[in-house]
């Protein structure tokens, strides 16, 4: 029950995040802060498809390991790029809990 939640959890946050990382100019501004702006469609398209095989997961049981590892990597680069430019620990702190999520789930 609670591994399912968390897999509905990640994969809708990620989703979303994804989504408004294409669409919404806070999170475009927020990838120039980052310094991956030139990647940002790249990274928004990844973690979108991800997050939403994290969801197609309860249809497809072999994408839970898949999107769950991709999620956990690229939420260690996303500690690693807060720490990198001096992010204080609570702007750290979605970073940190989705890589251990996703961690856990994969």
């Amino acid at each position: 029950m609670i591994y399912s939640a968390l897999r509905i959890f990640s994969g809708t946050s990620h989703l979303t995040y994804g989504i408004l990382a294409l669409v919404d100019p806070f999170y475009k501004e927020e990838f120039v802060r980052f310094g991956f702006s030139d990647y940002r469609i790249l990274i928004a398209v990844t973690q979108s498809l991800a997050g939403g095989a994290l969801l197609l997961s309860f249809y497809r049981p072999k994408f839970t390991q898949y999107s769950s590892a991709l999620l956990a990597v690229m939420m260690v680069g996303a500690l690693l790029t807060r720490f990198v430019i001096h992010d204080d620990l609570l702007q750290s702190t979605a970073a940190f809990v989705f890589m251990f999520v996703n961690s856990l789930i994969f």
